[in-house]
C-alpha cells in the first residue's frame, strides 16, 4: 500500500479541516477504483502483466480467447467500490471487493481437482466455479467427457460432441493483483489531490 502524506503543521486550521474534509471525500477515493478497472482492461500496469488464461495456453475450454479477470458479465469490475477510513490525522482510501473474487487472485490461489473445463456452452451453465467437481453429478446430466486433451481441442469433431475435460490433479492460478500502486497509480493520486487542494 502507498502513503502519502500531506504537511500542515505550517497551515491555517480552518485551511487544514477543509482539505481534509475534501480528503475524506468517497468521491475522491474512487480514483482506486478507476486506477483499478484500467488495469483490469489492460490486463497490466508498469510493475504488473497478468498471466495469460489456462485455457489460452492450453487452448481447451469455452474461456479460449479470454482475458484474465475479464468475465462475461463483468461481474468483478462492476462491484468495485471504495470507502474511506479517518483515524486522528490520517485518511486512507481503501479498495473495496463486493465480488470477493478479486481477493482470490490478488496472491493467487490452487483450484482442487478434479476440475471439470466447459467445452459447450450446456456444460459452462452447469458446471459450479468452485472446485473440486463432483464428476458422477456432470455424468447424471448427460454432459459428455472428452477422453483426452486432443479430443477436448477439438470438442465438435467427429460424430461424439464432448462437453468437458477433466484435470485430475490441482491448478495453481498466478496471481494477477487488482489493487497494485504502481508509479503511476501514484502520480495519479498526487495530480488529483493537488487539484483538490488548489480548488
Amino acid at each position: 500500500m502507498a502513503a502519502i502524506k500531506i504537511k500542515s503543521d505550517k497551515l491555517p486550521d480552518v485551511l487544514v479541516r477543509e482539505i481534509r474534509r475534501k480528503l475524506s471525500s468517497n468521491v475522491m477515493a474512487s480514483i482506486l477504483v478507476d486506477q483499478a478497472k484500467e488495469r483490469i482492461r489492460k490486463g497490466k500496469d508498469s510493475e504488473i502483466t497478468y498471466d495469460d488464461l489456462w485455457a489460452n495456453k492450453a487452448k481447451i475450454g469455452t474461456r479460449q480467447g479470454g482475458k484474465p479477470l475479464q468475465g462475461i458479465t463483468g461481474h468483478l469490475s462492476s462491484l468495485l467500490s471504495s470507502r474511506v477510513k479517518t483515524r486522528g490525522n490520517q485518511i486512507t482510501w481503501i479498495l473495496m471487493d463486493g465480488s470477493g473474487y478479486g481477493v482470490k487472485h490478488q496472491e493467487g490461489f490452487i483450484n482442487k481437482g478434479p476440475i471439470a473445463i466447459p467445452l459447450s456452452k450446456k456444460a459452462e451453465r452447469l458446471i459450479p466455479s468452485e472446485s473440486p467437481h463432483d464428476i458422477a453429478a456432470l455424468v447424471s446430466k448427460k454432459l459428455k467427457e472428452a477422453p483426452n486433451a486432443e479430443a477436448a481441442r477439438n470438442p465438435r469433431k467427429g460424430s461424439i460432441k464432448y462437453d468437458y475435460y477433466i484435470l485430475e490433479g490441482d491448478s495453481k492460478v498466478p496471481a494477477r493483483p487488482i489493487a497494485n500502486m504502481p508509479p503511476e497509480n501514484i502520480k495519479g493520486i498526487v495530480r488529483l489531490i493537488k487539484r483538490t487542494i488548489k480548488g
